[in-house]
């Protein structure tokens, strides 16, 4: 995680309360609805039976494919997409009920019923330019791999961003943060175009590394 230098703790000391808001507990999810709040982050441990499923797949098996799903037809929809890839959703129970849980944990925090979603392996760069998302709100959990990187409110340039300027531009100082595999993460996204929501990026992926597995799901619709 971040270090706060005296550049950051200026920055803290002259507002109210944290964009940014982290926890081990699911329920610290809640928080991303805070108007102040732009990533609200659930810093939970891997699962090894969820490991070991994820390890008899293969570099190519999830392609990078949007779905449309909602709360009643989830379950049904991820066992479609394994199907439709040759993969038997059986020899994935435990991570359909986990992927479930995640679902069901934006829908309470988000009030929406209709989702896009993405289960994707990811073997080389996906977007690593940092920008931010058109959607209201998207929780994303690498499974397996380089988390997401992103950069704590103080440490971007809205200016830089907004002008499409390069990475190290839209960089005040500093590294990025990085979710950890596992971690859940709800971010705001700026689909009003106002140079707001949380600024982040997919990570490299190293040539020693063997995949990422990546889930990602958007609010699309409301109750």
């Amino acid at each position: 995680m971040f270090e706060i230098n005296k550049l950051e703790t200026s920055y803290l000391s002259a507002t109210s309360s944290l964009p940014h808001v982290m926890g081990s507990a699911s329920d610290v999810l809640h928080k991303v609805m805070d108007p102040d709040v732009n990533l609200a982050l659930w810093q939970r441990p891997p699962e090894k039976e969820i490991t070991d499923e994820l390890s008899a797949l293969q570099a190519t098996d999830l392609p990078d494919v949007r779905h449309r799903t909602s709360l009643t037809s989830f379950d049904d929809d991820v066992c479609t997409l394994f199907q439709q890839q040759d993969l038997n959703p059986q020899h994935f129970i435990n991570l359909r009920v986990d992927l479930r849980q995640l679902v069901d944990l934006l829908g309470n925090v988000s009030g929406c019923r209709e989702f896009s979603f993405r289960l994707v392996t990811v073997a080389g760069d996906e977007c690593c330019r940092f920008h931010l998302d058109r959607t209201p709100l998207r929780l994303i959990c690498t499974y397996q791999g380089s988390g997401t990187e992103w950069l704590p409110d103080w440490q971007v340039d809205r200016e830089a961003l907004a002008r499409s300027a390069s990475n190290e531009a839209i960089t005040r100082f500093g590294e990025p943060s990085q979710f950890e595999p596992f971690w859940v993460g709800i971010m705001k996204g700026d689909p009003g175009k106002k140079g707001q929501g949380l600024v982040h990026r997919s990570p490299a992926v190293p040539d020693s590394q063997r995949f990422r597995v990546l889930f990602c799901i958007d609010s699309t619709g409301h109750t």
